[in-house]
């Protein structure tokens, strides 16, 4: 029961933030699925934004002394938001930079330094006539092997962050395009239950949600193949 209410806890600030912060998402999705491949370094940070807006700041709200902050300063709530979601997005761009130059030219080198290690045992006789030591020849492996698999997965993480921002974007569009149809035209879909909260969507607008994001992911991943070319 208790885990129940946790999950219901967070769905509702999720919620919050949503609709609080729909200026700032709302531009964020719709470069996403149009623009995605545009540059992975804006993407990159979007995508911290977004998971600072949609993971770290409804979560936070759980803690008592947060929520009783944010309720001090109802009316810079959307400051606020803004604010931690830009520091988190430049951290989150500085730790995925880094991690992809680490993991590549660790993996490269540990693939380098072995094939260093077979060259130097398998042909013995051959390396004693270069001129420098043997012994540094696992180590140029690990340097340059490992370069180059950086640069290769760097390279292919471009396009995988293009589609990962696509698939986020693609479900807030699909959120947005069904709240703000329902808020500010007259369309009904269901109970326009989406206007109150996400806990008890009615199945109409679930369908709905569901139909726009299969469309943005098909616009979004059209983009990126027809800029590929």
């Amino acid at each position: 029961m208790e885990e129940l209410n946790q999950v219901t806890k967070f769905i509702s600030n999720y919620y919050d933030v949503l609709i609080s912060s729909w200026y700032v998402l709302f531009p964020i999705a719709a470069f996403f699925v149009f623009f995605s491949k545009l540059s992975s370094k804006i993407s990159i940070f979007l995508i911290g934004m977004y998971m600072s807006y949609t993971i770290l700041i409804p979560y936070a709200m759980k803690l008592e002394q947060i929520k009783n902050l944010l309720e001090k300063y109802t009316d810079y709530k959307f400051m606020i938001f803004l604010i931690v979601s830009i520091i988190f997005g430049i951290i989150f761009y500085s730790l995925v930079k880094v991690a992809i130059i680490i993991s590549g030219f660790t993996m490269g080198g540990l693939l380098g330094f072995a094939l260093g290690n077979f060259l130097v045992s398998s042909n013995p006789e051959f390396l004693t006539k270069l001129p420098f030591d043997s012994s540094y020849i696992p180590w140029m492996g690990l340097v340059i092997i490992g370069l180059i698999v950086a640069f290769i997965i760097s390279k292919d993480f471009e396009k995988m962050i293009a589609a990962l921002s696509v698939i986020f974007g693609s479900l807030m569009m699909s959120f947005y395009t069904l709240f703000l149809l329902e808020k500010y035209s007259s369309l009904k879909i269901g109970d326009n239950t989406i206007l109150m909260s996400l806990e008890s969507i009615s199945r109409p607008e679930t369908i709905t949600f569901l139909g726009c994001f299969i469309v943005y992911m098909a616009i979004g991943f059209f983009f990126i193949m027809r800029k590929g070319k």
